[in-house]
């Protein structure tokens, strides 16, 4: 009986696990959207991580069901995070952060570490109308108003 069901296990994990390892966020879901693929057409948005607990650009407009690379560049001496996500999101992950300040982004699908002067990317297909943000948790910097806003608009209301 034992040897059937660890078969049957082995057998179901391997059945699920490419389609797990193919779907966007490998599980998790945002109303907003997804992680992107990207493949296909990327719209590539520039974005630096300031010491001044800033970002620049501080404002975004893309369009639905477009797929955005942001590539983020810490621009400064201090560590910064860029995170995606609605107030609900960015609400506990600055709760996380204040718990565990060192924790790190390496399991968050919507967010990436930024060690001073590097680059790194994030890719997103943004399924919903609507307004997110995205923020550094860092302690300290969300307080002190490092945040952005992405407005996600229908197909052909911006260009």
């Amino acid at each position: 009986m034992f040897k059937s069901s660890a078969w049957s296990a082995i057998v179901l994990i391997a059945i699920t696990a490419p389609a797990m390892a193919m779907s966007p966020g490998g599980g998790e879901h945002f109303p907003f959207g997804h992680p992107g693929r990207g493949s296909g057409p990327v719209h590539v948005i520039h974005i630096r991580a300031l010491d001044t607990l800033r970002f620049d650009p501080s404002r975004i407009v893309v369009t639905r069901g477009e797929t955005v690379k942001f590539v983020v560049t810490n621009a400064g001496k201090l560590a910064h995070e860029f995170v995606i996500g609605d107030a609900a999101e960015q609400a506990a992950h600055e709760k996380e952060m204040q718990a565990a300040p060192g924790m790190s982004m390496q399991h968050d699908v919507n967010g990436i570490s930024l060690p001073p002067g590097q680059t790194r990317d994030l890719v997103w297909t943004f399924t919903r109308d609507g307004v997110v943000e995205y923020a550094c948790h860092i302690p300290g910097h969300f307080a002190a108003g490092m945040v952005g806003k992405i407005y996600i608009e229908p197909p052909g209301r911006h260009g």
